[in-house]
């Protein structure tokens, strides 16, 4: 029956803990789920094609074999004097060797001679296990055994006390001298680089590019590890210091610039996707304008998606929109793009549908207001207060034109509402409409030349 693995998100703790320390005194150690997976978010796809698995059931657990450890040794191939190795599956043939300064998954059981059941194994806790190496937070002969392995390899070997946990082991738990049988899977590696190798140019130094150029390979190294593991603010600070110095280096001839330039482009890009990660959007807006500039006007589709999520969130809509069709136009078949498209048009079109409605309310409020509330005996008054009004003004309009200096009219044949527009058409006209004091029903309208008694 072959193994079958899940899919693990890696473990760490939440501070480091020292092999030595845990063989001589033992320690307490907390697991840190703080940090999720990112490893997606530089656009990049994982070089591994295993990382889904199912699950394992207690048998896989069980070793193997019943031989002792020296007949084992004689079926497997020599490393070194300390480890012996048989490989049970091949790795990628086209993925070199776990390397130095490395970040490295894998899933493993160790196994004392003559036991069944391992005394440790990932599987057990239901995770992976993640380390770097040559940071010497795994024991020797591990670390050893994983160094000579490639991304998708399983492999058994025999590793020596003297690669473990030495004379004394670790009673009761570890025997004194104990050699183990360690299954291990190597599920992929990335490098995780030298965030603080270019402090260590010396000064003199710092503008040759060939000096330069290794330093900030390693600082895009380090940026790209630290945004899988969701340190954003570390990732921005290694990428802006790789851009600066690469910046700032002279270049001796046309190979150096055009090493410079693919570095920068990459750079940039990076810069965009963590900025907007940041929610900085201004700052991704202008890495795109220094890519412009780099690959003369003509970027990548990564950036001009990354500037489109920019200019969104900067509430630039139709930009934003252009630049997911110009990233479109380079990648039609991108769904991710298709779907932010049809996210943008919605957006528009609810943006405009919000605006026209502000603007309506601001410039005719009134009048939309009564276009919706007015009930038919609302519209009949306003129709019959209009009648009234024109013809009351064509009767003044009449007055003006005749030689007669006045008249006058009874003041209860008119509403309050009609008695109020008569005064202001008459103040409109320039005339001068008096109640009379002795007979109040008895109102006159008079031209302005004519004085009362």
């Amino acid at each position: 029956m072959g193994e079958n693995f899940e899919s693990y998100t890696p473990q760490l703790l939440k501070n480091p803990l020292s092999y030595s320390d845990l063989v001589k005194k033992g320690v307490e150690f907390e697991v840190d789920n703080s940090h999720p997976n990112h490893a997606r978010d530089l656009g990049l796809d994982s070089d591994s094609d295993y990382e889904d698995a199912l699950d394992v059931d207690g048998e896989e657990l069980r070793s193997p074999w019943t031989y002792s450890f020296d007949e084992l040794r004689a079926l497997m191939t020599e490393i070194d004097e300390n480890i012996y190795k048989r490989i049970t599956r091949t790795g990628h043939v086209d993925r070199e060797a776990v390397p130095n300064k490395a970040r490295v998954s894998v899933r493993y059981s160790g196994y004392w001679e003559g036991e069944t059941t391992p005394f440790d194994s990932s599987l057990l806790r239901g995770t992976k296990f993640e380390f770097e190496t040559g940071q010497g937070t795994v024991v020797e002969g591990l670390e050893a055994a994983v160094r000579s392995m490639r991304p998708y390899e399983q492999a058994e070997f025999i590793i020596s006390y003297k690669l473990l946990f030495g004379e004394l082991g670790c009673p009761p738990r570890i025997k004194p001298k104990a050699d183990a049988l360690f299954k291990v899977e190597v599920i992929d590696y990335s490098l995780i680089g030298d965030a603080k190798g270019i402090d260590a140019i010396p000064q003199e130094d710092r503008d040759k590019f060939y000096v330069v150029y290794p330093k900030a390979v390693d600082l895009h190294l380090h940026g790209k590890d630290s945004v899988k593991r969701g340190r954003y603010r570390s990732a921005a600070t290694a990428f802006e210091r790789a851009v600066s110095s690469l910046n700032y280096c002279r270049l001796a001839n046309d190979e150096e610039e055009r090493k410079q330039t693919e570095l920068l482009i990459t750079l940039n890009q990076n810069l965009m996707i963590v900025y907007n990660k940041m929610d900085k959007p201004k700052r991704a807006c202008i890495m795109m304008k220094a890519l412009r500039h780099l690959t003369l006007g003509n970027p990548s589709c990564k950036a001009l998606f990354q500037e489109g999520r920019a200019l969104a969130a900067l509430g630039e809509y139709d930009l934003a929109r252009n630049a997911y069709l110009q990233a479109q136009a380079k990648q039609p078949e991108n769904k991710e793009i298709s779907d932010e498209i049809i996210s943008m048009n919605k957006r528009i079109s609810k943006y405009e549908e919000a605006s026209r409605d502000i603007w309506a309310r601001a410039l005719s409020l009134n009048n939309s207001k009564s276009d919706v509330r007015k009930t038919p005996a609302q519209l009949e008054k306003e129709a019959k207060e209009k009648d009234f009004n024109d013809k009351m003004e064509d009767l003044i309009r009449r007055f003006k034109n005749t030689s007669n200096q006045q008249v006058s009219f009874s003041r209860k044949s008119y509403s309050n509402a009609q008695f109020d527009t008569t005064c202001k058409l008459a103040k409109k006209h320039n005339l001068k409409l008096i109640l009379s004091p002795i007979q109040e029903d008895v109102l006159t309208l008079s031209k302005p030349d004519v004085k009362f008694a």
